[in-house]
């Protein structure tokens, strides 16, 4: 096997990458002829922040290469920037408040506005789950086309469905994750989301803590084998100790706790320097499990991703009524809507 596949060559190479963006000083060492080095780099969606943290420090070939990608990375923010902000107006409009969510808040809220530091692959956007037929029909005006992105996108309680227009897809979400996985409180979520501000739209985003207990629930959707970016995105949303023990308190009170863990453990295991190092020595075995596997550019099994899920609930009445919903709607899709053969449009009444 060649050393771009080799899955411990990809994680070593990963954690230097990670070395150097907390001590920029170390690019110089990074192995600049090594083709796998920009597979890692890339997959991992890092190099643009390692162009703006390391640019002094980086060898020229590599310092050329993550200078093309973050020029690219922000050209494509700018146009989903301007999506948003689109989208945000219209859905005000109409009445609808709107929460940002992920990679355009965190262009601004923990990359500091620099262009091109932190890529994004969509608009995400929360709405109350009373104004989902609202936020729909706002879209459907705009020109986007809904599509299927998961068994039962189209029942009442489902938690976001996907939207495109022109190569741009927005996700809106009418919860952070499906009702059924965890108990989030979303009166306190609208009530403590934070003003702020897309291009020259104002808008609304997450709170601090629920912002970190989102994007752990986001890692665990992904069953933790997530881009490194969002390592670096966690660490910054807990930038100090108490603000880690608040959000672990919530994630508590709202049952998502074990994701929360492994989040930051996988985090913490990665980036020695945040403050969550400490953590390291309490985890539990499934949290060590993911970390040990982390870092290959290869794709989980289908039986890995289900164990992780499965694991990674607070409790077991938790996890079995997920599994029920989601088998539900699972055995409609493949029944019922198969011989029905609605239209997206026709699933979602537009």
């Amino acid at each position: 096997m060649g050393s771009v596949n080799r899955p411990s060559h990809q994680r070593d190479l990963l954690v230097a990458l990670l070395a150097a963006l907390e001590d920029p000083a170390r690019a110089a060492e990074l192995p600049a002829h090594d083709p796998a080095l920009t597979v890692v780099a890339r997959h991992h969606r890092l190099t643009p922040l390692l162009s703006i943290t390391c640019s002094s420090f980086l060898p020229t070939p590599l310092a050329d290469l993550f200078r093309q990608d973050r020029v690219v990375t922000a050209a494509r923010n700018m146009v989903f920037e301007q999506v948003g902000e689109e989208c945000i107006r219209t859905l005000r409009a109409a009445g609808i408040p709107t929460i940002l969510l992920k990679g355009l808040d965190y262009a601004t809220r923990l990359y500091h506005g620099q262009a091109g530091a932190r890529p994004t692959a969509d608009v995400d956007l929360l709405v109350p789950n009373e104004s989902r037929r609202a936020a729909f029909r706002v879209l459907d005006r705009l020109g986007f086309e809904p599509r299927a992105c998961a068994p039962g996108f189209d029942e009442p309680d489902y938690h976001e469905v996907a939207w495109r227009r022109s190569g741009v897809e927005v996700d809106l979400h009418m919860a952070l994750v499906p009702f059924v996985r965890c108990r989030i409180d979303y009166p306190e979520i609208w009530s403590e989301a934070r003003p702020s501000r897309i291009g020259e739209t104002e808008t609304l985003v997450l709170a601090p803590p629920h912002a970190a207990i989102f994007q752990s629930l986001h890692m665990g959707v992904d069953h933790f084998a997530v881009p490194a970016i969002y390592l670096v995105d966690l660490a910054r949303l807990l930038p100090e100790p108490t603000a880690l023990a608040n959000a672990q308190a919530i994630a508590t009170k709202w049952r998502c706790r074990a994701p929360f863990i492994t989040a930051v453990g996988l985090a913490a295991a990665f980036l020695p320097g945040w403050h969550a190092a400490a953590t390291l020595a309490r985890l539990p075995l499934r949290s060590r499990k993911v970390i040990d596997s982390y870092g290959p550019t290869r794709p989980l099994s289908r039986p890995e991703q289900l164990l992780r899920k499965l694991v990674h609930f607070d409790s077991l009445t938790g996890m079995l009524g997920y599994v029920a919903v989601q088998s539900r709607r699972t055995l409609r899709e493949r029944v019922d809507l198969r011989i029905r053969q609605q239209t997206v449009r026709q699933r979602l009444s537009l």
